[in-house]
């Protein structure tokens, strides 16, 4: 069983790129899901990171391939557009 995912992200910063990431124990990846921006590898003088852009899980495309939509925030919400 593999237990990795290819994740394609749509719209947003960070549209068109594509990323791996472990499966969950219910068989899916994390959702919602950061992603930090090429550029957000330096730290603020307070010591926060910058520039994470938001995605959620909206459909399964093909055998371990999943499609990310950007969303404004990073707040759980019902996911209607999941296929096995």
């Amino acid at each position: 069983m593999n237990m990795h995912v290819q994740i394609e992200l749509f719209g947003g910063p960070e549209d068109g790129r594509e990323i791996t990431l472990p499966v969950g124990a219910e068989g899916s990846p994390l959702s919602p899901l950061p992603v930090p921006s090429p550029d957000s590898s330096t730290e603020s003088a307070t010591g926060e990171s910058q520039h994470v852009a938001w995605y959620q899980r909206d459909h399964r495309k093909g055998r371990g391939l999943w499609v990310y939509k950007y969303t404004n925030s990073h707040s759980v919400q019902p996911e209607n557009h999941v296929s096995g």
